[in-house]
C-alpha cells in the first residue's frame, strides 16, 4: 500500500469527516493530496483544513474541477458524493475507491472484521456485536458510517482484537478488495430511491458486502420468508460467493432462530438464549441481537458473553428513545427513523393510543405501508416539514391529521391535544437535512424541547382538569 500510493496524485472528493480522515491517511502514506469540496473554504472545519494545508494537502472549494478529477492517479469519494461527479473519471480507467476500501486496504488484521449493512437497525446491530465482543474479553474497534472512520483507526496505531463495521450502500458502491471475516445485511426496504434506479439496483448495492467473502467467510441474510426483510430479492440479486451463507428469521431450523422469548444459535451445536432482562422494545430488536449474536459468535464470543449483553443492552439515542412521562404522556424520541419501514417498526413496537409526528425531506418511496398502522394505533397524526403535502395525501383518511411547517410546532401541536395515556412518538419516515444537519441534530431538538415544555404544559398543578 505504501509503494502504490507514495508520491501519486490523490483526489479526495469531499471534506466531511471520512473525507477528512482519507485524507491524513493519503498524506501519511505520502501521497499528493488534493481534496476537492463543493463547499466554499469558509465553511469548512478551519481547524482541519489549516491541520491538513500545513501536511502538503491542496484545497480546492467551490466545486469540483473536471481537469483536477481526470489529471488523479487515484480518487477517493465521500459517500455523499453523487457518482455523477466522478463517473467521467472511473470512464478514463482512474480508480475510483472510498475510504472504506482505501482504509481496509491498509489494515494489518483483516481476519477478524465484521461488516453490517441494511436498510435499519445496522448502527444498533453494529453496537450490539461490539457489546457482546467486549464483554467476551475482547479489545474491539467500532465505527465505519456509525461513528469514526476506518481510516481514523488504521491512523491511530492502536491495536484491537476484533473490528465491527456499520457500512452503508453508498460506501459498498466503491469496494474492490473489501472483505469481511463475516458480512451481515440486515433487510431491504425502499430506501434512497433518489439515487437507484429501483429496489433490485439498491439491493445489488448492498449485496457488494458479499462479493470478496473467503472460503472462510460467512454471510448472514435473512430467509426469503422473512416478512418485511426484502430476502427474496437479496437472493434473486446474489452474486457469486465463496463464502458460505446462512439465514435468520423465524422458521425451525435455521441458523439463526427467533422462537418467541428466545432464540436458537445453530453455527457450532445447539444454543439457546431466553430474552429475560432484555430491555429493548419490539420483535424487531429481539431478531436484530439474535443476528449480532450470530455474528459475534462467529468472530469468537463466548456464550456468556451473549448472556451478559442481553441484560445490559439499553439501546441508543434517537432510536426508540424513551425520553420520559409527564402528565401521564410517553414521550419517545425514534429521529433515526429516516424511512417508512423504520416508522413502521416504531409502530408496531408501541402500544396504542399514539400521536406521531412524521415529515421531513422527501426521499422516494411510498408511505402507504404506514396506512394501516396509523389507522390502527395512530389517535393524531402531526406532519411537518417539506414532506407533508406528499405524506397527508397518501395517508388521507387512516386517522386525524395536522399539518405544520417544523418541528417545535408539530410538538406544540401534540402537547395540546396529549391526553393521559397517549404516547407522542417522533419516527419522520423522511430525512432531516430540510431542516436539520442530521437525524441525530433533530433528536436532540425534540428532545430539548420536549424537556423544556412538556412538564410545563402537562404538570399536574397546572392542569388538574386533566386527571379527574
Amino acid at each position: 500500500m505504501l509503494e502504490e500510493l507514495r508520491g501519486a496524485r490523490a483526489v479526495v472528493l469531499g471534506f466531511g469527516r471520512s473525507g477528512r480522515a482519507a485524507a491524513r491517511l493519503l498524506a501519511v502514506f505520502g501521497a499528493e493530496v488534493v481534496v476537492s469540496e463543493s463547499r466554499p473554504a469558509e465553511e469548512l472545519p478551519q481547524g482541519d483544513l489549516y491541520a491538513l494545508s500545513e501536511r502538503g494537502v491542496r484545497f480546492e472549494t467551490g466545486g469540483h474541477r473536471r481537469q483536477t478529477l481526470l489529471s488523479a492517479d487515484l480518487v477517493v469519494v465521500s459517500p455523499g458524493v453523487p457518482p455523477e461527479v466522478f463517473r467521467e473519471a472511473q470512464e478514463a480507467g482512474i480508480p475510483v475507491l472510498g475510504e472504506l476500501e482505501l482504509a481496509f486496504r491498509a489494515l494489518r488484521r483483516k481476519e477478524a472484521l465484521v461488516a453490517v449493512t441494511g436498510t435499519n437497525g445496522k448502527t444498533t446491530v453494529t453496537a450490539m456485536v461490539s457489546d457482546i465482543l467486549r464483554l467476551s474479553g475482547y479489545r474491539v474497534f467500532t465505527g465505519g458510517n456509525f461513528g469514526i472512520p476506518l481510516s481514523e483507526y488504521v491512523l491511530s496505531g492502536e491495536p484491537a482484537d476484533r473490528v465491527v463495521l456499520e457500512v452503508s450502500s453508498f460506501q459498498l458502491e466503491t469496494i474492490r478488495e473489501f472483505a469481511p471475516a463475516v458480512a451481515v445485511i440486515l433487510n431491504l426496504t425502499p430506501d434512497h430511491l433518489e439515487r437507484y434506479a429501483g429496489l433490485e439496483d439498491y439491493a445489488r448495492a448492498k449485496l457488494r458486502l458479499l462479493e470478496n467473502l473467503s472460503g472462510g467467510g460467512t454471510g448472514l441474510l435473512p430467509h426469503p420468508g422473512l416478512s418485511g426483510a426484502g430476502g427474496e430479492i437479496l437472493l434473486r440479486e446474489l452474486p457469486d460467493t465463496r463464502g458460505r451463507i446462512l439465514f435468520f428469521g423465524d422458521f425451525p431450523g435455521l441458523p439463526v432462530e427467533l422462537r418467541g422469548a428466545e432464540f436458537v444459535l445453530r453455527l457450532f451445536e445447539e444454543e439457546v438464549y431466553g430474552f429475560s432482562g432484555f430491555r429493548p422494545p419490539g420483535r424487531h430488536n429481539r431478531l436484530n441481537f439474535a443476528v449480532a449474536a450470530a455474528a459475534a459468535r462467529l468472530v469468537g464470543a463466548t456464550p456468556e458473553g451473549v448472556r451478559r449483553a442481553l441484560r445490559g443492552f439499553v439501546g441508543f439515542p434517537h432510536r426508540l428513545e424513551y425520553i420520559g412521562s409527564f402528565g401521564g404522556v410517553y414521550f419517545v424520541n425514534d429521529s433515526k427513523a429516516t424511512n417508512v419501514d423504520a416508522t413502521v417498526k416504531a409502530l408496531e413496537s408501541l402500544e396504542a393510543p399514539i400521536i406521531l409526528i412524521a415529515g421531513g425531506l422527501h426521499k422516494g418511496a411510498s408511505y402507504r405501508p404506514l396506512y394501516g398502522l396509523i389507522r390502527k394505533k395512530v389517535r393524531l397524526l402531526v406532519l411537518m416539514g417539506a414532506s407533508r403535502f406528499v405524506m397527508a395525501e397518501e395517508l388521507s383518511g387512516a386517522t386525524e391529521t395536522r399539518l405544520t411547517e417544523n418541528l417545535a410546532e408539530a410538538l406544540a401541536v401534540a402537547l395540546r391535544e396529549a391526553r393521559p395515556g397517549d404516547t407522542v412518538l417522533l419516527s419522520p419516515a423522511a430525512a432531516s437535512f430540510d431542516q436539520f444537519s442530521g437525524y441525530e441534530e433533530r433528536g436532540e431538538v425534540f428532545r430539548d424541547l420536549v424537556l423544556g415544555y412538556a412538564p410545563k404544559v402537562l404538570a399536574p398543578e397546572e392542569r388538574p382538569e386533566v386527571y379527574h
